[in-house]
């Protein structure tokens, strides 16, 4: 597989050769835990090791890592990220699978959405099946940040530009986000920091991935890519992996008007 970089400073993935016989997802993606987002790299309150559960505690840990990561050289790197997502102008943020904010690794993508929200100033709307409970919605609020009412299985349909901030998601979460702005229009809509698709496409044969996802499969050739910088460059002694394998993808409407739209429908 070539990657090429264009004007935009995305990298264009084209092409694919024969898929390693495995159907394992990549090794840094998140592993079904049978609800529709994955908490194994993202425990819960309960599983959490962090020494003070109250909220007071939890949103000053979210400040203090907001704050860190700004003057950090991590977001130092992301000009060609925060410079795509500028370009691109979303009107609302909508984040999937961030899980809940009494874990460490929660707070990390949550501080970071709303440090790309201080330049973007889009409305932020947020749902995870284990962040339902008061205490994460009063945290979310605390942060001008409107929890989603129901669990929509990531099946949004973008009527205005939309950024879908869905780090460490499943693979067939982003198949739906996919599948329901199934159309150019639709695709020029919508922006998603996430994991890289290419990957779960390598981590299969093409068959399963095909099956498995249909609409990830036909768009992924006309993808253009920008990764995260590492997370070494947080100057953390631990990492966080809150950001490993993490990217913006965007379908430019001159690729859109490549695909073959009648190939997949919408379920």
């Amino acid at each position: 597989m070539s990657h090429q970089p264009d004007a935009d400073g995305f990298i264009v993935v084209k092409g694919k050769g024969r898929r390693r016989q495995s159907a394992r997802s990549p090794s840094n993606a998140k592993q079904s835990s049978g609800g529709f987002y994955s908490t194994t790299s993202k425990p819960t309150r309960k599983a959490t090791l962090l020494p003070d559960l109250t909220i007071e505690r939890q949103i000053s840990e979210i400040t203090a890592k907001k704050t860190r990561l700004l003057k950090s050289k991590f977001y130092a790197s992301l000009d060609q990220v925060i410079d795509a997502i500028t370009v691109f102008a979303p009107e609302e943020i909508v984040c999937y699978g961030i899980g809940s904010l009494f874990a460490g690794i929660s707070q990390w993508q949550l501080a970071l959405v709303l440090a790309l929200n201080d330049t973007l100033r889009a409305p932020i709307h947020a749902f995870d099946p284990v962040a339902t409970d008061d205490d994460d919605l009063t945290m979310l609020r605390r942060f001008s940040v409107s929890p989603i009412a129901k669990d929509e299985q990531a099946k949004r349909t973008a009527t205005k530009r939309t950024l879908f901030y869905m780090p460490h998601c499943e693979q067939f979460l982003y198949e739906n986000t996919v599948s329901a702005n199934w159309s150019p229009d639709q695709l020029g809509r919508i922006m998603i920091i996430g994991n890289h698709f290419s990957r779960y496409q390598a981590a299969q044969t093409e068959t399963q991935f095909a099956e498995a996802s249909p609409h990830l499969e036909r768009v992924l050739p006309h993808l253009s890519v920008i990764d995260m910088p590492s997370e070494a460059l947080l100057g953390l002694r631990h990492c966080p992996y809150a950001f490993s394998d993490t990217c913006v993808q965007h379908v430019h409407s001159s690729e859109a008007a490549k695909i073959d739209f009648k190939v997949t429908q919408i379920n």
